[in-house]
């Protein structure tokens, strides 16, 4: 399907791994090992100070997660961005990630408002399927806290005296509650790890949305919002690659 190929391209070749972070494999490693190994600084002020010592040591691996994070991470990023692309910020980055769909997409055919318009109608019809599986999920989750209610509620009413009934009815309610709630975080896990396809599309519908606008604003003023980043294009061969990659059909 059109809509499947173009999310599998929106998710890899578009993705902040594939254009930066690919590139910097060794530095996230050497991060990841170096926070590990800081954990042993909450560890030893807790042996050392107790709870207080606990909290003081949470709070120090906090700044230096941050600060290492920044160094680490953030600055190779930039630079990576600069020595690759010649962006200096990861804002423009945004606008490049957009200047190649939106020329990966003409290059199948879609470089008008209309067009993108058929296109994206396509990926909602898929997005609304994807709504009412979730649905559906959020109904069976809704039918195990009834079942659980019902048979509680027959729990209580075989229950004497009275006192037990008011007793039981209160610990029924609050199981209830907490299985409702334990369903609902797991419901929000499950759907991180695999309905990644439907945050997705929706955000690549939010894109093209706006490259329908910048289509338009095109057509109406002599501004050129993807001007700089058509440039930067040219003049690089691995996002030439992406463009030319696999058709939408």
């Amino acid at each position: 399907m059109a809509g499947e190929k173009l999310i599998r391209f929106y998710r890899t070749k578009l993705s902040n791994y594939n254009l930066i972070y690919g590139f910097m494999t060794q530095r996230i490693w050497l991060f990841c090992l170096l926070m590990i190994l800081l954990l042993a600084l909450p560890n030893a002020f807790g042996l050392a100070f107790g709870a207080s010592g606990l909290w003081i040591g949470l709070i120090g691996y906090a700044v230096l997660f941050l600060l290492f994070y920044y160094l680490l991470i953030v600055r190779k990023a930039r630079r990576e961005l600069w020595k690759r692309y010649h962006i200096r910020d990861f804002k423009k980055l945004h606008m490049l990630k957009l200047c190649l769909l939106r020329n990966y997409l003409a290059r199948n055919g879609f470089a008008s408002p209309e067009e993108l318009g058929t296109l994206q109608k396509v990926l909602e019809e898929d997005d609304a399927f994807l709504t009412k599986t979730f649905t559906i999920k959020n109904m069976a989750a809704l039918l195990v806290i009834l079942i659980f209610a019902a048979l509680g509620a027959v729990f209580i009413l075989e229950a004497s005296p009275e006192g037990h009934r008011i007793f039981l009815a209160g610990m029924m309610a609050l199981f209830v509650l907490f299985l409702a709630a334990a369903l609902r975080i797991i419901g929000y896990v499950v759907s991180h790890f695999f309905e990644a396809d439907k945050r997705l599309t929706r955000a690549l519908v939010r894109d093209m949305q706006e490259l329908s606008a910048s289509y338009i604003m095109e057509q109406n003023t002599a501004y050129q919002p993807y001007r700089e980043m058509e440039l930067v294009i040219a003049n690089n061969d691995i996002l030439k690659e992406i463009i030319d990659g696999k058709a939408i059909f």
